[in-house]
């Protein structure tokens, strides 16, 4: 109770809130986009049972595209509670106004049992984003060339076109060594630059939500630059890997082996 009223009395006599300008606009990101539940004992301040946090931004920007700093948010949520401060000593942050920074992200964290949406509003911009969940205690994610799919029985981890297409696989699993689905998988190059020679490529998709044996696929694809950048026999290099948003739980990194004639 007391908590309370002095966030409120805080509130009341900053005045009112200071919101974005028109046309103005918000971009809600949250790490991790998927929570992995667990049995926290501070899983009480929302009733008890499983449940995980992320932390979520919210970024106002002007309509030149501009981050805006010292205008207040609000943040609100279908599920879970909002707040500040860590997760065992929580200060609640749902409808109360949260400051712009220097580079126009207002933060706040949620912890969920349950899928939820997260709004963000200031002034007439509103964005929202919509958090999964996901039951188990992630401990692991594994990548390697996916060579059953239909298209990727060809698959190897030597590049040696700048038109191959290279198939992966991630698999996250829990501290058990079980698969976990419903996982959102992001896939990144990393270590693609030898020299003056940078090795480009993209995944189709870049993120994929495991299936209900915890695997989440994608297709690598040298980018255009490839053969100004690698071809003539360069020397190239690139790691694939794997993680949820925000690099958590990153995989080991697969390496390719990169030489084109």
């Amino acid at each position: 109770m007391l908590l309370a009223f002095a966030l409120a009395l805080g509130a009341a006599c900053r005045g009112s809130d200071k919101v974005a300008p028109a046309d103005s606009t918000i971009v809600v990101a949250a790490t991790p986009t998927t929570i992995v539940k667990s049995d926290d004992p501070n899983c009480n301040i929302i009733g008890g049972g499983a449940c995980g946090t992320a932390q979520v931004v919210a970024t106002v920007y002007s309509k030149a595209g501009v981050p805006q700093e010292d205008q207040d948010v609000r943040f609100s949520a279908t599920a879970g509670l909002l707040f500040k401060g860590t997760f065992s000593n929580p200060e609640p942050a749902a409808n109360i106004p949260i400051r712009t920074d220097s580079i126009g992200n207002a933060t706040v964290f949620l912890a969920t049992s349950t899928t939820t949406t997260v709004t963000a509003r200031s002034g007439n911009a509103t964005g929202d984003l919509t958090l999964n969940t996901v039951q188990g205690n992630i401990s692991e994610i594994q990548i390697n060339l996916d060579t059953e799919s239909p298209g990727c029985e060809d698959s190897t981890d030597l590049i040696e076109s700048c038109s191959q297409e290279v198939c992966f696989k991630a698999t996250a699993i829990d501290t058990n060594g079980d698969p976990i689905a419903g996982v959102t998988i992001i896939f990144k190059l990393q270590n693609n630059t030898s020299g003056n020679d940078t090795f480009n490529a993209s995944f189709t998709p870049s993120q994929d939500t495991t299936d209900d044996n915890g695997d989440a696929f994608t297709v690598l694809r040298p980018q255009n630059d490839c053969p100004t950048e690698c071809g003539g026999g360069k020397s190239c290099q690139g790691e694939v890997i794997a993680s949820l948003q925000g690099n958590a739980f990153t995989s080991t990194p697969h390496q390719l082996t990169i030489n084109i004639q």
